[in-house]
């Protein structure tokens, strides 16, 4: 009866030095967080950066839960009907533990990111960092957890051998299936980095479509073109394309105006007159230059007309559109002002009467006449419009 006693009493001992333990591991918990919040946090916000700031706060669950966790393994040792669990108890631990190591370090990461996209991204001269701050943080996460998951099944003694395996196979058939989307996504990546093409700027890509860039994101581009419709670019199909950007190395874009006068025109004049409307034109629009001078180039001598072009300048790509319609417009009215004629596109027919010696051929004596050898009496020269 006596040992009967006292077994019960060692065994409401341990139970009570158990319970012990584990309460005062959660009082310390407890505690660690008070120091942490009210005196190390006090401390850190002394100093100029956010970075330590930001560290303190992603440590306070981690070691928490950890003080915890040391405490209910210091309990669990005190009761000796755990004793044949010890091995269960520890591989249960040290997942555990791999976890919250990892949970540790994902949120100090986290923490650094955050007060690198606060502190540091706004004085880069590139948006760049603030565009990969969102991808790093997904995938540091994944990183991580990912290696503690391999970590705690190698700590359960399991082989992982055939597990990497199946991640390598099942990750290629997903990048197969998803080919479309991280093609997309990698030249996301480029045109990210390289930042050649940017927010806001006028582009032109060699199929014909052009507008200002609105988004640049990881998969696709939004460009707003100048009937204001939305366009949707894969970023693969941007980064296979030649593009021209209107805003780079400046916004200020020359453009020639082609046009053509008959061939019995003064040629001096014509250059002064194309001049004058193209400096006039320029100073009396906001959409022109106020400091370039128009020139005015004499090209070849066409069918019809003697071909020029006049190079004007526009603030930028949109504002050409205007200023090349009211030039037009102002040349045109000029030329019929002066008497200056825009050939339309003729051709000089002569026949044959009007040449003796052809008209011997034609007129060779014959008794019959056949219907098709005979020849119009009529005499015709002069122009006719195609």
């Amino acid at each position: 009866m006596d040992n009967t006693t006292a077994e019960a009493t060692d065994a409401w001992i341990r139970w009570a030095i158990s319970g012990g333990i584990f309460f005062l591991c959660i009082g310390l918990a407890f505690a660690s967080k008070f120091i942490l919040t009210s005196v190390v946090g006090a401390l850190a916000k002394r100093t100029k950066s956010q970075i330590d700031d930001l560290i303190i706060q992603a440590l306070k669950t981690p070691i928490f839960l950890g003080l915890i966790m040391v405490g209910v393994w210091l309990a669990l040792l005190q009761v000796p009907e755990f004793n044949d669990y010890d091995s269960a108890i520890n591989k249960a631990l040290g997942v555990v533990v791999i976890f919250l190591v990892a949970m540790a370090i994902s949120r100090i990461l986290d923490a650094m990111l955050t007060w690198y996209g606060v502190e540091i991204a706004h004085r880069t001269h590139s948006d760049i960092d603030e565009k990969l701050l969102p991808i790093l943080r997904r995938v540091e996460k994944l990183v991580v957890y990912s290696i503690a998951l391999m970590l705690s099944i190698s700590s359960l003694g399991l082989d992982i051998s055939p597990l990497i395996a199946g991640l390598g196979i099942g990750g290629l058939a997903v990048a197969l299936a998803l080919q479309s989307t991280l093609s997309s996504f990698l030249a996301g990546t480029y045109i990210t980095t390289d930042a050649v093409i940017r927010n806001g700027h006028y582009i032109r890509m060699d199929n014909g479509t052009e507008g200002f860039v609105e988004t640049i994101g990881w998969r696709i581009t939004q460009i707003r073109d100048w009937q204001g419709n939305l366009v949707i670019i894969p970023n693969s199909k941007l980064a296979d394309a030649i593009v021209t950007d209107y805003d780079v190395p400046q916004a200020v874009m020359l453009f020639k105006v082609d046009c053509g006068v008959s061939y019995g025109s003064d040629l001096r004049q014509v250059e002064q007159v194309a001049l004058e409307v193209a400096s006039d034109i320029m100073r009396k629009f906001p959409e022109g230059s106020q400091t370039f001078e128009p020139v005015v180039r004499f090209k070849e001598f066409g069918d019809s007309n003697i071909n020029f072009a006049v190079v004007l300048e526009a603030k930028d790509r949109i504002s050409h559109f205007p200023l090349k319609s009211e030039f037009i417009k102002a040349l045109h009215r000029r030329f019929n002002e002066e008497g200056i004629e825009i050939q339309y596109p003729v051709r000089k027919l002569l026949f044959a009467e009007n040449h003796p010696a052809d008209r011997e051929i034609f007129a060779a004596p014959s008794k019959t006449k056949s219907p098709s050898a005979t020849v119009s009496e009529k005499e015709s020269s002069g122009s006719l419009s195609d």
